[in-house]
Order: structure tokens, then sequence, then C-alpha cells
């Protein structure tokens, strides 16, 4: 069980560093001239593959075993933790991957409220996050 808990963190830096990443990388691009808009967006298509979708699917496998293994199936915070964590992780794949590989193709991300569109939700799944994190440090009920 300290292996599993171990991955189950190391993926919930990854996570949050990867989203992270894209918090700060999303309003430098929308600023910068078309050349570093180009590569700013190759960076954070790259840190989506390597940081947040490894990630996820670390604490996705790593916590639903852990789950399984040690916790009554309806606790208050794990169900909270785990609808939040499906929560960011849909916004992620239904809005924020889509976005991010139709941006790294044309270099620039579209209109002014797209862009804005963006930011506001890649900082909402930023924040569900954090609150995942958390749920499953403190534990609260």
């Amino acid at each position: 069980m300290p292996v599993l808990r171990t991955l189950h963190v190391l993926g919930a830096i990854f996570l949050l560093g990867g989203v992270s990443t894209h918090a700060l990388l999303r309003p430098m691009a929308a600023r910068a001239a078309d050349v570093a808009k180009h590569a700013l967006y190759q960076l954070a298509w790259r840190v989506e593959l390597a940081m947040v979708y490894t990630g996820s699917a670390l604490v996705l496998i790593t916590g639903l075993l852990l789950w399984i293994g040690h916790f009554k199936l309806f606790t208050g915070w794990l169900l909270l933790g785990f609808l939040l964590y499906a929560a960011a992780a849909g916004l992620d794949g239904a809005f924020l991957a889509p976005n991010l590989r139709r941006a790294k193709t044309a270099a620039a991300e579209g209109s002014q409220g797209m862009a804005a569109a963006a930011t506001t939700v890649q900082l909402v799944a930023w924040l569900l996050l954090v609150i995942v994190v958390f749920l499953m440090v403190a534990q609260p009920f």
C-alpha cells in the first residue's frame, strides 16, 4: 500500500503541476507574438501529454485501488473528491485539450472571447483540483 500511496501522490503532483502550468501559459500565449504564441502552445501541449494525462491516469488508477482496499464505498469526502476530480477531468477532456490542439496547429487561439473562456475554464479546473487535494489530505467529513 505505501507504493500505491506514493504513486497516487506523485500522480496528483503531476496533474496539479500540469494544470498549473497551463493556467500560467495560456495568458502568456494570448499576449505573445505569433511565433512565440505557437511555441507556447507547443509547450502547453507537451505538458498536457506528459504531465496532465500521466498524472490523471496515475491518480485515477491508484485512487480507485486505494478506495476499494481501504475505505467504505460511500465515504463523504471521498465521493465529493471523486466527483470534483471527474468534473475537472471532464473540463479538460471536453474543452481544454481540444482547444489546445486547435491552438497548437493554428498558432492562434481564435477570438478573444474564446481565449477568455478557455482561461476561465482552466482556472475552474485548477480550483477543483485544489479542492480535491484539500479533501484527500484533510478528510473533513
